[in-house]
């Protein structure tokens, strides 16, 4: 199979129309439908592809859908809550009678309430899972705010968007709470926990431009030792590891997804020569480019 470069879709309109979905949204910057409105129009196996806006996806009913984020195959469980996030690789194959509800938003359709997405919802980050499992009532609930929100979307009222606005991020502290059941977190973070959140926030910015600690470091006005020590200490990673854990991932994305050659996936991620990004790939996942290119 020729391997192309993979495509963006900035807008969810235009996602939709990528996947033969006559839905189009009135309300700029978000997005709500029931995912049983894909059947019969909409394909069934989505090529990989990064999208522009946040996606939040509950399902009902899953059967034999699967999902793929940055090249790992998920098999989603009874009562799955997922996530996308902007630049992030996805795919997917969907069951023909999977249900649920898929909600889409760009940041700038909460920047009358939120100040920072991804500060005020962490679980919206490229580094953190993408997946969580639901207990049944954490999935009525979070369905029932699915369904209202997408009865007020679907009639037009002068405060439509206000309206959508709050229940969104009513619905993204639900969210939170149930991240936050997987971390374990306390309520108020600590100033280790401040850092390490800044500084996953910083590496999906500066990853390609920089792999040097010492400069996340300068960024967040503390010593590279003083950094690596805390963010072990919660992540049980150095910084250096999270660094490259996340260089890895936009490698594996590349390969598998563009029809760029090793050299040119080098010097895309800021590497001084094919060489050392076949040796720092090599290092971190036990095959050579090539390798894992010719992987299935």
């Amino acid at each position: 199979m020729t391997q192309t470069e993979i495509p963006v879709y900035e807008t969810s309109n235009a996602l939709s129309e990528a996947m033969g979905f006559p839905h189009r949204s009135h309300i700029p910057n978000f997005d709500v439908y029931e995912l049983g409105r894909l059947e019969p129009s909409a394909r069934r196996c989505m090529p990989p592809y990064r999208q522009s806006f946040y996606q939040i996806g509950i399902l009902s009913y899953v059967g034999e859908s699967k999902l793929n984020l940055n090249t790992d195959w998920i098999s989603p469980e009874e009562y799955p809550l997922w996530f996308v996030v902007p630049g992030q690789v996805f795919s997917w194959v969907r069951d023909e009678k999977m249900a649920g509800f898929s909600i889409m938003f760009k940041k700038e359709f909460l920047m009358n309430v939120v100040d920072n997405v991804v500060e005020d919802f962490p679980f919206l980050k490229m580094s953190e899972r993408s997946l969580l499992m639901l207990t049944k009532e954490e999935h009525e609930s979070l369905l029932f705010d699915a369904q209202r929100m997408h009865s007020v979307y679907k009639n037009p009222h002068p405060y439509q968007e206000k309206m959508l606005e709050g229940m969104l991020v009513s619905f993204l502290y639900f969210c939170k709470a149930v991240y936050e059941r997987y971390k374990t977190t306390e309520n108020h973070l600590t100033r280790a926990q401040v850092i390490t959140q800044k500084f996953e926030i910083l590496v999906d910015k500066m990853y390609v431009d920089t792999k040097n600690v010492g400069d996340y470091a300068d960024e967040l006005n503390i010593t590279p030792n003083y950094l690596t020590t805390t963010v072990k200490k919660l992540t049980g990673k150095s910084a250096k590891d999270i660094i490259q854990d996340r260089l890895l991932v936009e490698s594996k994305s590349l390969l598998k997804f563009s029809g760029l050659d090793i050299g040119e996936i080098a010097y895309r991620l800021n590497f001084q020569e094919p060489t050392h990004f076949t040796r720092f790939f090599k290092k971190l996942s036990g095959l050579t480019p090539n390798q894992f290119r010719q992987m299935d």
